[in-house]
């Protein structure tokens, strides 16, 4: 009877991963929030975290992911998946305070500096729209300016002055979205910054286990990450700190 048994076992278990699998990202989503209401954070988590992980950066998936690590009391996960969130709108005040509540779990946490008003005004051009967006409105533009071009050379007879000052507004635009576009993905893909996953970690005065200890990282901790040999990563705390850390120990936003 036990073979039997175990066949049938793997038949269910099989059955029941098939479901799974026929289960579309959106009902995924909703079981994942299912389990969240019924306290199964780890469940929760686990599942926006394969969401993720599969291609669907969202900012309610970030966030709600966020939430289910925070409760599971993995502060460094629940942290990044904020950062993760907040990378796509920084205006998010629900995000920033369940942020700010995670950090106070920090050990030795650090706040940033504030923004001064310029970087504040280059923030909020910067999240006008998304890369895509930015990369659409410059194509769009593109094609316009080439109209614009091929309307004044027809009416270049004329001189027209209208067309002119048409065709140079729209250049400029176009020149400044072709920017915007290049930077945002940059940005969005620069991977510079990062959270630290465990507590207890030795910050190194060189990229050597024997190195001279410096000060400690705690989990959740943002870093900066300044430079990168194969194994090694040298970080920067907010207050300016620096040394070399294993780079396994850094999730990169």
């Amino acid at each position: 009877m036990k073979p039997v048994r175990y066949i049938i076992l793997l038949l269910l278990l099989g059955y029941n991963t098939l479901q799974a699998q026929g289960l579309t990202p959106q009902q995924r989503f909703e079981k994942a929030n299912t389990l969240y209401q019924q306290n199964k954070y780890t469940e929760a988590a686990g599942i926006y975290q394969q969401l993720i992980n599969e291609g669907y950066p969202l900012e309610d998936l970030y966030f709600n992911a966020g939430n289910a690590y925070y409760k599971s009391n993995r502060t460094g996960q629940a942290i990044y998946n904020y950062e993760k969130a907040l990378q796509l709108n920084p205006y998010n005040e629900s995000v920033t305070h369940n942020l700010d509540l995670a950090n106070q779990r920090v050990q030795g946490f650090t706040d940033e500096l504030p923004l001064l008003f310029f970087q504040k005004w280059w923030q909020q051009w910067e999240h006008l729209h998304t890369p895509n967006g930015w990369a659409v409105g410059s194509l769009v533009l593109f094609w316009l300016l080439i109209g614009g071009v091929l309307a004044y050379l027809l009416a270049a007879r004329f001189n027209n002055r209208i067309v002119r000052m048409g065709v140079s507004v729209i250049g400029v635009v176009f020149v400044a979205y072709l920017f915007m576009s290049i930077y945002t993905y940059s940005s969005l893909h620069s991977h510079h910054t990062g959270i630290v996953m465990n507590s207890g970690i030795k910050a190194k005065a060189a990229p050597d286990q024997n190195g001279k200890d410096l000060f400690e990282l705690n989990e959740g901790m943002k870093v900066q990450v300044l430079d990168a040999t194969a194994d090694y990563c040298k970080v920067q705390l907010a207050d300016g700190k620096t040394g070399w850390i294993a780079c396994d120990e850094v999730k990169r936003l």
